[in-house]
């Protein structure tokens, strides 16, 4: 194999490398951003697991924000071709920590799953080890032969490019947070007819059991016709009571127009619910459930669901809880009582609101480094025609 053949392979392969790392690193970063509170709660799995279940909360959300701007960025930079050593380098070193961290979870199985993308996809953990094997193998083309990677932005727009994503994916986060994820993958999405034999299957886990009679209620609520709101607060201890208020006003518009109104918790002992009903003067009954599945119901605590007829229709995060001017009528006659399947266009407009702005960025890099080129070109031809001007000068001369 002569040296030129041997070049152009190891070319090839290191910038497959490089797409598949950014690829993943992207795919990674987005899906965390937009679950933050699925990433937190599978960072406190991985904390207890190792007996560190005493991280705060807001330390965990931290962390799981910082994940998601780092895994981002980097399959950004990598896409691009930009800063290569260094992300080589940091690319290489969180794929041999991931490798030994996801090796020892294959061994001992602390974690069922990784959760390393979230509920898009679900890996076990012998297929995440093998998936971190493939990843750093890519990893270690890319650091060896970085030198080798084509670049598509110039050096000067590079920072731009970077104060770009960070500010996009910190952005995102903070409102996903807020307002739930903008692509919900949970069984338990707007929409999802619970009565169907899918909706049925995906939300299997699902159970409700009166907590004075002892009686499970799950098909009583499911099979339930009209409106039903449910109040998901997976642990009384631990939820946030700023929004109790307006949870207080929502129950006494359930009972004034005749909607049921469940609130379901796995905080079952008498203590714990005393506490919440002095602490927030809640005068709504109280369901049993598992804490585990009321995490998928609504990702924050406490959160509200609405349903009509089986189906799912509106999800709300303790940050956004319908207000009573939006509760201003029956829900019949109610936008809020309506199903409106805008999910898909909400994501669309976010990865519009990504790629407009970055493809003008590099649109504006390419402009200019079409006239820098167009600049050295001129000035070149210039140096010709004054080097072959002299020249003829010259032989005229003698």
């Amino acid at each position: 194999m002569n040296e030129q053949k041997k070049i152009t392979i190891e070319k090839v392969l290191t910038n497959i490398s490089r797409f598949l790392l950014a690829g993943v690193f992207i795919f990674s970063g987005f899906i965390k951003a937009n679950d933050p509170y699925g990433t937190v709660f599978k960072l406190h799995e991985y904390a207890t697991a190792f007996g560190l279940e005493g991280i705060p909360f807001l330390t965990l959300v931290i962390i799981a924000l910082m994940l998601a701007i780092l895994e981002f960025s980097v399959g950004v930079h990598m896409l691009f071709g930009m800063s290569r050593v260094i992300i080589a380098k940091l690319t290489l070193l969180f794929m041999m920590v991931m490798t030994l961290l996801t090796a020892y979870i294959w061994w001992g199985d602390p974690v069922p799953d990784c959760g390393c993308f979230g509920d898009v996809i679900i890996l076990s953990n012998g297929m995440t080890f093998v998936k971190n094997i493939v990843l750093l193998a890519a990893a270690i083309m890319n650091y060896k032969f970085s030198h080798l990677h084509i670049k598509i932005v110039g050096h000067n727009t590079q920072w731009l490019i970077t104060l770009f994503c960070v500010i996009y994916i910190f952005v995102y986060s903070l409102i996903c947070f807020y307002a739930l994820p903008w692509m919900d993958t949970s069984p338990y999405k707007i929409g999802t007819d619970m009565r169907s034999a899918e909706g049925r299957k995906a939300t299997a886990g699902f159970y409700v059991v009166d907590s004075e009679s002892g009686e499970e209620v799950t098909d009583e609520i499911i099979d339930r016709d009209g409106y039903t709101f449910i109040l998901s607060i997976a642990n009384l201890r631990r939820a946030d009571e700023g929004c109790v208020d307006l949870v207080n006003d929502i129950y006494e518009y359930s009972q004034a127009n005749g909607y049921k109104f469940y609130c379901l918790t796995s905080s079952t002992d008498q203590e714990t619910q005393d506490y919440w009903r002095d602490h927030t003067g809640a005068e709504y009954p109280f369901y049993e459930s598992d804490e585990t599945e009321l995490k998928m119901v609504v990702r924050t605590s406490p959160g509200l669901l609405l349903m009509k007829d089986g189906v799912i229709i509106g999800k709300w995060s303790n940050y956004m809880m319908p207000t009573e001017e939006r509760l201003n009528g029956r829900l019949e006659d109610l936008p809020i009582g309506q199903l409106h399947d805008v999910e898909g266009r909400k994501l669309l407009d976010w990865l519009l609101y990504f790629l407009m702005p970055l493809i003008l960025i590099i649109l504006i890099d390419r402009i200019g480094s079409g006239f820098s080129w167009y600049r050295h070109w001129r000035q070149k031809s210039r140096k010709l025609q004054l080097e072959k001007l002299q020249e003829q000068i010259s032989n005229q001369i003698k």
